[in-house]
This record gives structure tokens, C-alpha cells and sequence, in this order.
């Protein structure tokens, strides 16, 4: 980090400011079924999400395995230390419920950072979620094959640190962009509930059916067939070594979508001698990992623009290009084949389980009438437009938010104090 700070600020330790205090070691026999008065509410890797922390999922253990310093406070900060995925450590948190309510603490590979003396908490909140945050926690792990920060690590972070007045009014101007954005993701949220039902009511009963009858599938509209995946997609071959240099955009899947074009991981030109290791993804191909589809990792790319997967994925086209691939997109995210995907996955590890096309395209699908296909194609659309807006404002207030974290977090624009 540059050591040169604005005037008034001085450059120091993450330990000057704050203690690190590590999570609860424990053993399973600590554990309890419930909560109670003698037990602590313990939060993981896992309930530290998109910057917010889920209660969910959570153990209960001993309250007596638990230090008095490790009790959670208001506006403590919970951040994960050790992590299978290295881009997952460091992500962080902070306790917004009231603690003396209720007894929190974090688990072993956690950690919790408390503010000291003359120092903000929502300032220090604002700094770990930087980017100055994230080039240290990558620092210090690189080289090392073990995903893993020592609190010694956080203590000895640099930052610029301004007098509390401005840090409390930076942190002010900063939280009130989280707000903004908190309430648009409660936006998104409801879009998904909305989406939820409306995908079932289509995928069940179509569009103004009044008649049904009884299937393999279920009750379905009287018009409706049943087929195969294997008779409505084909499963298309990897980039040939004769084919032109092509400029492809690198994807992967995140919960069960693909990446808008803003997001995806690189941009790069894919050669002759490695065309072998990847896979072009055209219009309405549906990408699917065969690795995750337990998660629903199996999306459709929609937009023109070239993009490649590699080649362990699944690439499917429709044989019908009059077909509606928003109707099996969602189809094949729907929670009954969430469950056909765990029945034909093998494989003796959790981790290492895979779904094969051999089996895959064996699976019943229902199989609505071809001139049905442009309106069930549209009602999709009209629901997926609303989220894509409400998105677009997300994405944009998260850039307006990284913006002013690097302007505000380095004295770049100095704020004026009443």
C-alpha cells in the first residue's frame, strides 16, 4: 500500500484498531440440538453471505467451550479464515442483531474482529470489504497450498486511517449506499418468489388449459406429450482443431446462471492448440455441469456474443430451434429434477458424483405442442425482463459503491465534517 496518506490521516495496523479473536474449537459431543440457555449460537464459513450473515443453518454448542471474549458484540465482525476455495477466505460480516439478546459466536474457522478504543466499527466494517482488503488476504495466501489466515495475518493489514470524525462520516455515506442496495436485493427477492411461482404454474399447467389429464409426469394439459431429453436436445462436440481462432468469453455457472456478459471471467482468444479443451456456447444453448447438478448448475446463454466453457461441460441444443429453451431451462431447475439428478448421479464420493448424458437423455420431460412454444417462450421472458432490471440497478449501484469505497477509503475526496 502506499505509504503516503492524506494529511491527518495516518497509515496503520489493523491491530492498532482492532483485536482478532478466534472462533470456537469445539468437538462433536459439544454440540446440542437446540438452543438454550446454557448453549451459544455458533456461525460458520458457511452463514457469512454476499457481505450479510445467514441464520439458517447454525449449531448450537456448550456455552461452557465458549471464552467470554468470544461472545459476539454488536457490530462485531465475523470473517472467514479457512476455506476449501481460496476466494471464499476473508469474506466477512458484521453482527447486526442484538447480541445481549442472544449468545453468538463464530466457529474455529472463523474469526471475529472488534473495534478498539477511538475507532469506528462501521468504518472498519467499510475497509474489509474493500479492495485493499482482498489484494492483502490474496497476498498472504499465495504460494501456500493451504487456504488458511492466522489472525496474526489481519493484524498486520495496512490501511489509511482517517480522525474518528471522518471515519464515522465516511462510514455514514458508505452505509447509506448499502441500504440502497440491500433494498434492491429485497427487490430481486421477491422477482425470485414471483418467478418461483410463476415458472411452476407454466410448467405444470401451461397457458389457459382447462383440460388435464394423468401422465408419467403428473397431471399435465390434455394437449401436452411426454418425450426424452435425448429426442428434444443433442449433445454438441467440443471446438474441432481445424476451426478458425476464435475470440470466446470464459463463463461458469453461478447458482444455476450463467454469468451476464459484464461478468464474465476473461476475455481471451482461443487457439488452435488448445481448442480441444473447450466448448462453444451458442444462442439458447443450455450449459450444464454435470459435476453440480445438484445445485442446479444448467443454464441457458442468451445473446449473441461468442463464449466457451470447458470442456467437462455439457452443451445442449435444441433439435427444434422453434422450441421454447426458457421452458426447459426452468424445467430443468425445478426441484423434481433437482431429485431425477441425484437418483441417476454416480459416483461413491458426494464430491465426485456426476450425472452422464448417456443417462440424462433418458429422462422424461413433458412436451407441450410446437405452437404453443412462442407464448410459454414469452410469458418466461416477461418475468425474466423484471428481474434483469431490477439487476441491472443492483450491479450498477455496487459499481457507484466500489467507487466511492476507493475515492472515500483513501482520502482521494476528503469529506467535510459539520
Amino acid at each position: 500500500m502506499n505509504s503516503s496518506v492524506p494529511e491527518g490521516w495516518v497509515l496503520g495496523k489493523l491491530g492498532d484498531f482492532c483485536e482478532v479473536i478466534r472462533g470456537v474449537s469445539y468437538k462433536p459431543e459439544n454440540l446440542r440440538a437446540t438452543g438454550s440457555a446454557d448453549t451459544v449460537t455458533l456461525l460458520r464459513s458457511n452463514n457469512i453471505q454476499s457481505g450479510s450473515l445467514n441464520f439458517d443453518d447454525v449449531q448450537f454448542v456448550d456455552i461452557g467451550k465458549v471464552k467470554q471474549n468470544q461472545k459476539a458484540r454488536f457490530g462485531d465482525i465475523a470473517v472467514c479464515m479457512s476455506n476449501g476455495s481460496k476466494r471464499l477466505v476473508g469474506k466477512n460480516a458484521v453482527f447486526q442483531k442484538k447480541c445481549d439478546e442472544q449468545a453468538y459466536s463464530v466457529g474455529a474457522f472463523c474469526s471475529i474482529v472488534r473495534t478498539l478504543g477511538e475507532s469506528s466499527d462501521k468504518f472498519i466494517a467499510q475497509i474489509l470489504q474493500s479492495d485493499q482488503f482482498v489484494k492483502q488476504v490474496e497476498f498472504s495466501l499465495a504460494g501456500s497450498a493451504i487456504n488458511n489466515l492466522k489472525d496474526g495475518d489481519l493484524k498486520e493489514y495496512h490501511f489509511a486511517f482517517p480522525p474518528l470524525p471522518q471515519q464515522q462520516k465516511i462510514a455514514s455515506i458508505l452505509t447509506s449506499v448499502d441500504e440502497v442496495i440491500e433494498n434492491t436485493q429485497k427487490q430481486i427477492d421477491k422477482l425470485q418468489d414471483l418467478k418461483k411461482a410463476t415458472m411452476n404454474e407454466l410448467l405444470t399447467k401451461g397457458i389457459g388449459h382447462t383440460e388435464f389429464k394423468d401422465s408419467e409426469l403428473g397431471r399435465i394439459p390434455r394437449s401436452w406429450g411426454v418425450t426424452t431429453i435425448g429426442d428434444l436436445f443433442r449433445n454438441i462436440k467440443v471446438l474441432t482443431s481445424d476451426a478458425p481462432d476464435l475470440p470466446l468469453y470464459s463463463l461458469t455457472i453461478e447458482h444455476g446462471l450463467v454469468p451476464k456478459p459484464d461478468r464474465y471471467v476473461r476475455d481471451f482468444l482461443i487457439t488452435n492448440s488448445d481448442k480441444d479443451n473447450y466448448k462453444l456456447v451458442e444462442n439458447n444453448n443450455l450449459v450444464m455441469n454435470p459435476m453440480n447438478l445438484r445445485w442446479g448448475a444448467i443454464a441457458a446463454h442468451h445473446g449473441a456474443r461468442n463464449v466457451c466453457v470447458s470442456k467437462y461441460y455439457d452443451i445442449l441444443e435444441l433439435r427444434d430451434k422453434k422450441l421454447s429453451i426458457l421452458f426447459y431451462e426452468n424445467l430443468f431447475q425445478s426441484k423434481r429434477f433437482l431429485n431425477l439428478y441425484e437418483s441417476i448421479a454416480t459416483g461413491t464420493l458426494e464430491e465426485k458424483k456426476r450425472v452422464h448424458w448417456s443417462d440424462f437423455q433418458h429422462l422424461k420431460v413433458p412436451n407441450p405442442p410446437r405452437e404453443e412454444h412462442p407464448k410459454l417462450q414469452q410469458a418466461f421472458r416477461s418475468v425474466e425482463q423484471m428481474l434483469e432490471v431490477q439487476y441491472l440497478k443492483h450491479g450498477k449501484i455496487q459499481s457507484l459503491k466500489k467507487s466511492l469505497m476507493q475515492d472515500l477509503l483513501t482520502g482521494k475526496v476528503r469529506v467535510s465534517v459539520d
